[in-house]
């Protein structure tokens, strides 16, 4: 009994927001406190929690593997604490208090109701505000920056909070998707042609009462008696992707649709509202992600991205490459007679030289290319639909750039300046996977450094590597 009690008290002094309870009850719970008057702790105890429960303060939540009752879990709002509350309770029932946790169907599922059940549009808003003030909940899969891996992840983390819901994207792109069960999908074309996917105004929203009118990927997956899924109506409406460089409230493009598919009868206006929602929150968490994954995946120095990146996003867009039999270049370069420069001019004046290389080659490249720093001086460039006679083009341009950079050295100014050798293989004739295209890649850089240096060769198939050197060179 009287460990039962200090744990009651600390619930009131540490765990619960006692400063955001109506003035009396606060006031009755310090007197109780400080009088130890620990049979009506519970009871007060049990009436903060009403109260928070009531101000969108606390939230009711559902953990896997804790379904064995004896457990009362709630996430507090503005933090990342989960409390087991199962103390408070009276008997051997849980506390009964409404939540979006009271929503979930007992099994077997029971009939369809004709109307949703009441408060469950306030406690669900309200669950997704704590969310989105606990962003530390989870972090997605940040190896990856792909929108596909980005958005499944945070579905997933919707998924444990929403059993009454199924949640689907449908994105506009050609995007990688991730493997495992489908969450995400891109647009089958045939449908968007022929059916209402096509006739939709970019930022409309659309209720759809029956089966049929899903996309077929989200509508094979119904009913599924495995998980006791069944389909009783669903809304689709807009996803913004993020804008980079602005605040969280800020959207850009459509993305694709969100979907969010009702086992229960809720009606149209109740589930549009909640969809709309979800997808503001879908959109915070996406920035959110992405906003982590450029820190994680960023070269420190140069600002470009790094070899952990490049690790993964190399494959990511071969695969892409693979799907729609596009051609891909990569480009591997390294920045001639590096260590006398760094003897020279100092360790500080060579990061200089680094920052400005790195600058260079992405001002000539175009955004859909990645620029990644791979080791100390030596860098690769990510060409998604670039064949040979682009890739000929594209370091046309790079070995004629002037890599200059002011430094100061003993007291004075003097202007740097430094060459480049580079060596790339184009896909599908310079390899069908990541390491033998990186290895032909990285051999024609060897020849141009063997051949004197401050050029280009590309790998071909028949032995006839062709050089590049800067104009006014043999």
């Amino acid at each position: 009994m009287a460990h039962r009690s200090t744990q009651i008290r600390q619930l009131l002094t540490k765990d619960l927001p006692l400063d955001k309870a109506a003035p009396q009850l606060r006031y009755a719970i310090k007197r109780a406190l400080a009088g130890h008057e620990a049979d009506r702790l519970q009871s007060l105890a049990r009436s903060l929690v009403a109260d928070l429960k009531r101000q969108n303060l606390l939230f009711r939540v559902a953990i896997e593997g804790q379904s064995d009752g004896r457990h009362d879990y709630f996430l507090v709002r503005d933090t990342d604490r989960l409390l087991d509350l199962a103390i408070l309770r009276p008997t051997a029932e849980p506390i009964d208090l409404p939540s979006a946790s009271d929503l979930i169907p007992p099994m077997p599922r029971p009939a369809i109701p004709d109307s949703p059940p009441s408060n469950s549009l306030v406690d669900f808003v309200g669950m997704l505000g704590a969310m989105e003030h606990a962003q530390d909940l989870e972090i997605g899969f940040p190896q990856s920056g792909e929108t596909g891996t980005i958005l499944d992840s945070i579905l997933r983390l919707l998924e444990r909070f929403t059993p009454q819901f199924d949640l689907y994207v449908l994105l506009f792109g050609d995007e990688i998707l991730p493997e495992g069960p489908r969450r995400v999908f891109n647009i089958d074309p045939a449908e968007q042609a022929s059916g209402w996917l096509g006739l939709r105004k970019p930022t409309f929203s659309a209720y759809i009462p029956t089966l049929e009118e899903l996309p077929r990927f989200i509508r094979q997956r119904y009913p599924d008696p495995d998980r006791q899924r069944t389909f009783a109506s669903a809304v689709a409406v807009p996803l913004y992707q993020p804008l980079e460089g602005t605040s969280l409230d800020e959207k850009g493009s459509a993305a694709g649709l969100l979907f969010l598919v009702a086992h229960e009868r809720w009606g149209k206006k109740p589930l549009l509202r909640l969809a709309k929602r979800l997808s503001s929150f879908v959109t915070r968490r996406w920035q959110h992600q992405r906003e982590v994954n450029q820190r994680i995946h960023t070269d420190s120095l140069t600002r470009v991205y790094n070899r952990a990146f490049f690790d993964s996003q190399f494959t990511l867009e071969l695969e892409r490459a693979q799907r729609a039999e596009r051609p891909l270049s990569l480009v591997i370069c390294d920045i001639d007679h590096f260590k006398a420069i760094n003897d020279r001019y100092q360790h500080h004046n060579g990061d200089r030289i680094l920052k400005m290389v790195a600058r260079c080659m992405r001002e000539e490249l175009r955004r859909i290319d990645h620029v990644c720093r791979i080791g100390g001086e030596e860098f690769a460039l990510i060409l998604p639909e670039t064949d040979p006679e682009a890739a000929c083009e594209v370091m046309g341009r790079l070995v004629n750039t002037p890599f200059r950079e002011d430094i100061i050295h003993q007291g004075t100014t003097e202007l740097v300046t430094v060459t480049c050798s580079f060596g790339v293989a184009t896909f599908p004739a310079g390899g069908a996977d990541a390491f033998e295209l990186y290895r032909k890649a990285d051999a024609m850089l060897f020849l141009s450094k063997d051949l004197g240096r401050n050029q280009c060769h590309f790998w071909n198939p028949q032995g006839d590597h062709y050089q590049l050197k800067p104009r006014g060179e043999d």
